[in-house]
């Protein structure tokens, strides 16, 4: 294998080699359903997942060909949550209490 390519993740200040092929592959993934940009945010977020996961990216990729709409969107959320705090998780609302205190204070 040869690391020729190098993902730079601006948010977590990070940056990990990845085979050239295999990033092409799974950037043409999901090239198929949206536009570059958020592609390689998909792509960058997969390798993620599968670098803390221990699991190879076309592994979770080969798991996600064929699913469609909601199918896939649940299972990118199911993914990308396994590194988010709860505060930060996808596709999940979680009703909202109102605090008693600030909304006095507010109304007063």
């Amino acid at each position: 294998m040869t690391n020729d390519t190098y993902i730079v993740d601006e948010y977590n200040k990070t940056t990990f080699p990845v085979e050239a092929g295999e990033y092409d592959y799974v950037l043409s993934f999901f090239r198929r359903s949206m536009d570059l940009g958020p592609a390689r945010n998909f792509t960058t977020s997969m390798y993620q997942v599968a670098k803390q996961a221990n699991v190879p990216v076309i592994d979770i990729i080969e798991t996600l060909k064929g699913q469609t709409g909601l199918e896939m969107t649940a299972s990118l959320a199911y993914y990308m949550n396994g590194s988010r705090t709860n505060s930060a998780m996808l596709g999940i609302i979680n009703k909202v209490k109102p605090n008693f205190y600030a909304g006095r204070s507010v109304l007063s």
